[in-house]
C-alpha cells in the first residue's frame, strides 16, 4: 500500500506540475484571495535555501529517497503510508531535479509564503502523520 500511495503521490505530482508548465503563458492565475498559480523554479530547498546548489541537492535528495525506501521495509506497518506519501513527494521533486538541472517546479503560493509544489505538500502532510502516529504510539 505505501509503494502504492508513493506512485500515487508521484503521478499527480508530475501531473500537475506538467499541468503548470503546460499553462504557463496563462500565469499567475489568481485563484481566491491569496491563493495563486504561477510558474516558478526552485533551485533551493524550502524556503529557497541552498538555491544553486546544484548536484550536491540532487544527490541530499536521492539519498533522502533512499532512506525513506529503507525506512518502509523495517518500519512498523502502521508508519508506511505515511512514509509512502513522504516517499511520493521525494521522488516527484527528484524528476524534478534530474529534469530541470537541479531545479523543482513550484506553482502554488499562498499570501505571504514561498512557493510551493504537490510534492512538498505530500512531504509535509506524511511527516505531520508521522510525528502524530510516533506520539500517539509513545503514549501507548
Amino acid at each position: 500500500m505505501a509503494l502504492a500511495l508513493a506512485a500515487g503521490v508521484v503521478a499527480v505530482d508530475q501531473a500537475s506540475k506538467w499541468l503548470a508548465r503546460h499553462e504557463a503563458a496563462h500565469l499567475p492565475y489568481r485563484v481566491v484571495g491569496g491563493l495563486r498559480i504561477h510558474l516558478n523554479y526552485n533551485s533551493g530547498i524550502s524556503f529557497s535555501r541552498f538555491a544553486g546548489a546544484g548536484t550536491v541537492l540532487v544527490v541530499l535528495v536521492a539519498a533522502v529517497v533512499v532512506g525513506v525506501t529503507v525506512a518502509l521495509f523495517f518500519a512498523p506497518a502502521r508508519y508506511r503510508p505515511a512514509l509512502g506519501v513522504i516517499l511520493g513527494g521525494a521522488v516527484g521533486n527528484l524528476v524534478d531535479r534530474l529534469r530541470f538541472g537541479g531545479a523543482v517546479v513550484d506553482f502554488i503560493g499562498v499570501y505571504g509564503w514561498p512557493s510551493f509544489n504537490l510534492a512538498d505538500a505530500a512531504i509535509v502532510a506524511g511527516t505531520v502523520i508521522l510525528v502524530l502516529q510516533v506520539l500517539r504510539g509513545s503514549r501507548a
